[in-house]
């Protein structure tokens, strides 16, 4: 009986780390990154075509773990009940960042539609857009939807570590 609960959390657990399909991922970044090439209104303000944004595994499994707090929790909000935010979040799994954001959704059934609805979001499209995002990681558990972005602001993106 042990062996089997070890082996079914073990299970469990690769499931939750475990990438998309590359299919997915590739889809996902082709859309996005599409709209970050010919740019956008996010509201009233116009965006500028920005670069492209990589994925990134830690970032997705940031998102796929608090996709799945909020599930469980019945709870959506940036800030978990525990008061952790993304920064805080990322700091426990010992990523290393500069500047990083967040996307949520929720109801939404596939991606396409939550894309939509967060190119509407004058604050979620600007996300989106931010040019000094480099890399997005993103996931869905049940109908809830977590973006996270991390970048390096434009004071430092010239800088080159040898």
């Amino acid at each position: 009986m042990n062996r089997y609960i070890f082996f079914l959390f073990l299970f469990s657990w690769n499931a939750v780390l475990a990438q998309p399909a590359e299919d997915d991922v590739k889809r996902v970044l082709a859309e996005i990154n599409r709209l970050r090439a010919s740019g956008c209104s996010c509201g009233s303000q116009w965006m500028s075509p920005v670069g492209p944004l990589k994925w990134d595994h830690s970032l997705y499994r940031v998102s796929n773990r608090y996709a799945r707090y909020m599930a469980r929790n019945r709870h959506f909000d940036h800030i978990s009940k525990e008061g952790e935010d993304l920064g805080d979040r990322l700091d426990r799994m010992g990523y290393k960042w500069f500047k990083i954001g967040e996307n949520l959704g929720y109801g939404y059934h596939e991606f396409y539609s939550v894309l939509a609805a967060w190119k509407k979001s004058p604050s979620h499209c600007k996300m989106l857009m931010d040019p000094e995002m480099t890399a997005i990681g993103m996931s869905k558990h049940k109908l809830y939807w977590v973006q996270s972005f991390s970048g390096v602001p434009s004071h430092m993106s010239s800088i080159s570590a040898y």
